[in-house]
């Protein structure tokens, strides 16, 4: 990944900017442009979890670009942190109005949004997930990308994790590549219900996917 690739998104979607030494610069903000690195694969599942990635309309013309992630405070906070070291951004971290105990950041960057999208996440309601193509790839990059998605969709419990999905698809797709990469062996996904809505998991154990930042 690089200043220009990004530079092309922005310029389609008509953002005024320049890019020096691996750099964008807006209005704004000038954000570096980082190489994919485990710490960006993990950012990858903590958005494929608990973030959206949303093309809001201004009032005064044009459009907004923002990745929002909700989730508890001090999972927030160093979320935060990482986004500082790798894009020079720090957002804050905001009381959710909608839910009891709830956080939520705002990362309102249009270089890190089509960063993002490059990477290969999606604007708007999430359907149809895949794992990134570049992240699926790569074993270290994917299991960074499991333990974003464990910090935000899954839980675990005597060293085994279950991991909850709407998608059954993409719990698929996790069960073959964590069996091609790491030799973890986890159930087809299963259906329970909440509040009337399907939703799918999948129990594995956590002993080869430990973080190590």
């Amino acid at each position: 990944m690089d200043a220009l690739t990004i530079s092309e998104l922005l310029s389609q979607a008509h953002i005024w900017h320049k890019t020096q030494n691996n750099a964008i610069t807006t209005k704004r903000t000038t954000t570096p442009i980082p190489e994919i690195n485990n710490k960006i694969a993990y950012l990858a599942g903590i958005v494929t979890g608990d973030g959206n990635l949303n093309v809001c309309k201004r009032k005064k013309g044009g459009y907004h670009y923002r990745i929002q992630i909700v989730g508890h405070k001090d999972d927030l906070k160093h979320i935060a942190t990482l986004f500082k070291e790798l894009f020079n951004y720090n957002p804050a971290v905001h009381r959710d109005e909608r839910k009891a105990n709830c956080y939520l950041i705002n990362i309102n960057n249009a270089a890190i949004f089509f960063y993002f999208i490059k990477l290969g996440l999606f604007s708007g309601k999430k359907r149809n997930l895949k794992v990134p193509a570049l992240i699926a790839a790569n074993a270290a990059f994917f299991k960074h990308y499991m333990l974003g998605l464990i910090d935000t969709d899954g839980y675990i419990e005597n060293n085994r994790v279950q991991l909850k999905q709407k998608e059954e698809t993409f719990l698929k797709e996790l069960v073959q590549l964590m069996q091609a990469h790491f030799h973890i062996k986890s159930n087809p996904p299963k259906v329970n219900y909440t509040d009337g809505k399907p939703f799918y998991y999948i129990r594995f154990p956590i002993s080869d996917l430990q973080p190590d930042f």
